[in-house]
């Protein structure tokens, strides 16, 4: 059944979106991309949609959207809404700018048309330098901040934090909590301090979170509950967000951050051991399920009127239900028996490991030294060594996601599951959100196709010689395991041998 062909435009959310103007940051992100098509397709009465967007390269803003517009990810929306693109208007700014670098005109346009407002843009580079992440994160949602306290027709004001602002709590409740520095301290310091000295500072200001990331938004949801006033403001922090499971295409994801990234590196038979508690529950949520509560928030926001204090947050959560983290990887590597790839380097499998020590050592045994062998031979071959700084990638992938895999946390979501039971049942259904009973299974499946066509760029017409070459990978490992357990039986025995005669 087709959704959208049975529904009219007349459920309460789409009622709440026509005829508005909205503002939104982060557009070209992974959830951006999301947000602005399912807005587009699914609420065609939009009256604007303003995007903020910098230059890059020697591309215009406004290449850049039309470059991004070509993506198949917008093909759906673009068949049902040929004129899409008179309604989407690029802003030209950048976060890293003060005031965000807009112009004049720019800036008047937002106050006096905008009603609706998605801040999303954040730097979530992990180990990014803090000067440079209080700009972007903080002092940028402080800019927009007061942009919307001058728009006289401002509904709803969303931003985006991450559920793991409050990393060191371990029963995360909707609310914002209170942190030992807050904005006003920290822009100041920044404004007096250079950057060296930030840095040498950044150990002791962080120390509650395991990256300048995670800390920043904390103190930029300080900094909208103490500086919303009567603003209609809601934070929504989103788990790690993964690939889509529905809509617009089943898979799409178009990144190597968070668990896609370990999904690559696994499936590619690099990376053989991680860091992770693989009991606890994998905190994973698919970006279209995501891209539809957050739509939802900005109408719930409107309707519920809480202002100050009592703004709402959302944690937008897996349920109880969800896989683990083992059970998650565990059976990503079982998948890619189906789907492997052309490329991999050696069978996948993984093997998790919760002590760092143990997990240094079998890095070194089972990644670095067969790396080393490689690269020593490829330098012998005149070919370019590539193996060691492949998996120096890999690892700080893995230490970098790791506070997030061995950590268990628990979660207060009242708010979110209070807004899916006022939405009607047509708004339930056309943007759903609500993930009890959520089919992991088939979502495994379709999440590991997405990344073998989307980001390896590998279909099905690959599967044949993939098979094939998984076969020889598959007796090259077991040939491998026979040959080392020899090994360390010999070693046992010579050893036996020497103590005992």
């Amino acid at each position: 059944m087709n959704n959208e062909q049975d529904i009219k435009h007349e459920t309460p959310i789409q009622n709440f979106y026509a005829g508005q103007s909205i503002f939104i940051t982060g557009c070209t992100g992974f959830l951006g991309q999301i947000l602005i098509e399912k807005l587009l397709r699914s609420c065609p009465d939009i009256s604007t949609m303003y995007l903020l967007i910098r230059s890059k390269k020697d591309k215009s803003p406004e290449s850049r959207l039309n470059e991004m517009f070509k993506s198949s990810l917008y093909d759906r929306m673009k068949k049902k809404i040929p004129n899409f693109r008179k309604k989407v208007v690029p802003i030209v700014g950048n976060l890293d700018c003060k005031n965000l670098g807009l112009s004049e005109n720019d800036k008047n346009i937002l106050i006096y048309k905008v009603s609706i407002i998605f801040h999303l843009a954040a730097n979530v580079r992990f180990q990014e330098k803090i000067k440079s992440q209080i700009q972007t994160n903080i002092c940028a949602t402080d800019t927009i901040l007061r942009i919307a306290k001058l728009m006289p027709y401002l509904k709803s004001f969303i931003y985006v934090s991450t559920i793991y602002a409050n990393f060191c709590v371990k029963h995360i409740e909707e609310h914002v909590y209170t942190y030992p520095i807050n904005y006003k301290d920290l822009i100041t310091l920044t404004h007096i301090l250079s950057e060296n000295t930030m840095e040498e500072k950044k150990a002791k200001i962080t120390s509650q979170w395991p990256n300048t990331y995670t800390f920043t938004k904390a103190i930029a949801e300080g900094l909208l509950r103490d500086e919303g006033g009567d603003l209609p403001i809601g934070i929504f922090r989103p788990a790690i967000i993964t690939s889509t499971a529905n809509e617009p295409l089943v898979g799409w994801n178009n990144n190597f951050l968070g668990e896609i990234g370990l999904t690559v590196f696994i499936s590619s038979g690099f990376q053989r051991f991680m860091l992770c508690n693989p009991y606890i529950p994998a905190n994973f949520v698919p970006v279209d399920l995501t891209g539809n509560a957050l739509i939802a928030s900005a109408w719930d926001v409107f309707i519920q009127f809480r202002r100050g204090k009592d703004m709402l947050i959302y944690n937008f959560v897996p349920p109880a239900d969800a896989p683990t983290i083992g059970e998650w990887f565990y059976k990503i590597a079982d998948i890619t028996k189906t789907y492997p790839l052309p490329k991999a380097q050696w069978r996948p499998f993984v093997i998790m490991l919760q002590r760092k020590m143990l997990y240094r050592i079998c890095i070194w045994l089972g990644h670095l030294l067969p790396a080393l062998l490689v690269d020593t031979i490829s330098i012998c071959m005149n070919y370019r060594p590539r193996m060691w700084k492949l998996y120096r990638k890999i690892h700080s992938r893995s230490y970098e996601m790791a506070p997030f895999l061995t950590r268990r946390w628990s979660y207060s979501y009242d708010n979110v599951e209070a807004m899916w039971n006022r939405l009607n049942e047509q708004d339930q259904q056309l943007f759903k959100f609500y993930m009890k009973k959520f089919d992991w299974t088939n979502y495994f499946v379709n999440h590991y196709k997405g990344v073998r066509f989307f980001i390896l760029n590998e279909d099905d017409s690959t599967l044949e010689i993939s098979r094939i070459r998984d076969k020889r990978l598959y007796w090259i490992h077991q040939t491998f395991k026979t040959l080392f357990v020899f090994a360390i039986v010999w070693i046992i025995w010579i050893i036996f041998i020497k103590v005992f005669t």
